[in-house]
């Protein structure tokens, strides 16, 4: 009937639901329409990122979680690099996690992406490549005669199709 606040179930998701809290394509904050500029609010936000298990974003700070307003995917991937015959991904929370290459495409007009796990639930995640990224990831993408993207780490090939995986 409430949590362990005393607050109603009912109240709560509505008070959860009504944070004016949106991330915008860029990856920039917004609060109520205006940037979220302190950079330590920035990375507490960014750290907190997860999606409900019905797959709706939301951000977990400290005990407390809410809603928030996803313009394009919830992480930014701004580096690769090369481990062994395995990529690694950057990404704009601060972690560096495998690239899944099962989660890799690319998105018509859009540019690339994947996925990785959330830092609190596990749950998938979509990232977004940044300029920067895509260009380190071309190093080891080849295109074949039928103009397919393949991506060739070692003795890995992948096809990185146009439709989410």
């Amino acid at each position: 009937m409430s949590d362990v606040r005393g607050i109603d179930p009912q109240m709560l998701e509505k008070l959860r639901r009504g944070v004016p809290l949106v991330l915008g394509r860029t990856g920039r904050f917004r609060f109520d329409g205006a940037d979220v500029t302190h950079p330590r609010v920035q990375s507490a936000l960014r750290g907190g990122l997860d999606v409900t298990p019905e797959g709706e974003p939301i951000v977990h700070l400290g005990g407390q979680w809410c809603y928030l307003t996803v313009e394009d995917c919830p992480l930014r991937a701004t580096a690769v690099q090369a481990r062994g015959d395995a990529l690694q991904l950057r990404l704009d929370d601060g972690r560096t996690l495998p690239l899944v290459l099962e989660t890799l495409w690319e998105e018509p007009h859009q540019g690339l992406r994947a996925s990785v796990p959330a830092a609190s639930s596990g749950r998938p995640l979509a990232v977004r490549f940044t300029n920067a990224a895509s260009m380190q990831l071309s190093e080891w993408i080849h295109f074949g005669d039928d103009d397919v993207a393949v991506l060739e780490i070692g003795p890995v090939r992948h096809t990185i199709g146009t439709t989410s995986p």
